[in-house]
């Protein structure tokens, strides 16, 4: 009789399990019905051919689901690349186990909806060369703690960079350029040990950078900011980022001289320096002259 009960007991819980993620699996349906709905433009066919309620949505075009059967649920959305036309809804934000989104180089317009501040699982959002609008909400940077990759580029948000961006921990890479931001860059942002790269060009960011910003970003390997407004001298720190292979800083206000050190930097392969107001020289570790910079001439070199 024991036995039974607890064989009972246990069919139960299993039941029980099974049936929440049948009831989760079919959230993530009516999510992607939702983002269907909001498509008034798909030139291939592919998601009006392809999202049928006929079949399983793991087969659909762009989605993949998790191995598992406890987690059969949609944990990647590929849509880029098809030329979709539309918004994105708020119902995106119940793909709670989503951990990668790329709406990349399509014509998607509207604000980013704040639900996706729900997407707690979420690593890689990818939703570059687009038409979206409005600013960068604090709460979708301060509620997504896995993430680790966010590009934006070529959209036209506006507004600035919250400080919030300094609790995302694990962030690698943020790619905002081609925008109409603007403001100060954070300092939480240049406190973030993990970040590989910074692509804040051709926006209207102003301001001068922090002299000790490479004091924490021992991991920058890129760092574009060209084609803002930006003033100030160089950080006298920057040979402390010493992981830099490109570098880009032209077409802002940057004055005084070039710091000596940046010569120490031996992994560089790509400076952009030009259409500043920059004097000096660039000092390899030998003390040899690599380049000067008279009359802001000095445009762009390639290290090998």
């Amino acid at each position: 009789m024991e036995r039974m009960s607890i064989f009972i007991f246990k069919l139960t819980i299993a039941l029980m399990i099974l049936n929440f993620y049948s009831v989760s699996a079919s959230e993530d349906q009516h999510s992607l019905d939702a983002i269907r709905a909001q498509i008034t433009v798909d030139p291939s066919g592919l998601l009006s051919k392809n999202w049928t309620p006929n079949s399983s949505i793991c087969t659909w075009t762009g989605v993949s689901c998790g191995s598992r059967i406890k987690t059969q649920r949609v944990i990647a959305l590929d849509l880029s690349d098809m030329g979709l036309v539309g918004r994105i809804p708020p119902q995106i934000g119940s793909l709670s186990f989503l951990t990668l989104l790329d709406l990349s180089n399509n014509s998607f317009h509207g604000p980013i909806p704040p639900e996706m501040m729900q997407l707690r699982h979420l690593e890689r959002v990818y939703m570059g060369h687009n038409n979206l609008t409005g600013t960068l909400s604090p709460l979708f940077l301060d509620k997504m703690p896995s993430l680790k990759s966010l590009n934006l580029s070529y959209n036209s948000l506006n507004g600035n960079i919250p400080e919030e961006i300094g609790n995302l921990s694990k962030l690698q890479d943020l790619v905002l350029n081609n925008n109409q931001l603007s403001g100060l860059v954070p300092q939480t942002l240049f406190n973030q040990s993990s970040i590989r790269r910074i692509q804040l060009s051709f926006n209207s960011f102003s301001g001068t950078l922090p002299d000790d910003m490479c004091d924490q970003l021992v991991k920058l390997r890129l760092f574009f900011i060209s084609g803002n407004k930006f003033t100030g001298p160089i950080p006298s720190s920057i040979n402390k980022c010493r992981q830099l292979r490109y570098l880009s800083m032209s077409t802002n206000n940057f004055n005084g001289s070039i710091p000596r050190k940046i010569g120490n930097l031996t992994l560089l392969k790509e400076l952009f320096l030009g259409e500043n107001d920059l004097q000096g020289m660039i000092l390899s570790p030998t003390h040899k002259i690599v380049f000067k910079l008279t009359n802001n001439l000095f445009w762009e070199n390639y290290f090998i």
